[in-house]
């Protein structure tokens, strides 16, 4: 389940995994194991994705979020965005 998540993110930033090995010095054919679940997410994993994205770091790991710790998830992300562009705040 880590490993859709993680590509779910992965996607949502519009990041290929060539790009996001780049950004974590993890190698592309392994987040395309973790993301097959041909592999394990690690702590290693994790904490390069946290160091990216900490906001996401809850909800990779337990699939929750806690929007008034700053913990979110992408559809969360899209809702407040979403929101933004209809009422003009940001």
């Amino acid at each position: 389940m880590i490993g859709k998540r993680i590509e779910q993110l992965r996607k949502f930033k519009k990041l290929s995994r060539r790009k996001l090995e780049k950004e974590t010095g993890i190698p592309d054919y392994t987040w395309q194991a973790i993301e097959i679940e041909k592999q394990s997410a690690n702590e290693e994993h994790i904490e390069a994705l946290s160091k990216l994205w900490p906001e996401y770091k809850y909800w990779i790991v337990f699939g929750e979020t806690i929007p008034e710790a700053g913990q979110i998830s992408p559809e969360l992300e899209e809702v407040r965005s979403d929101h933004r562009l209809l009422t003009g705040t940001k």
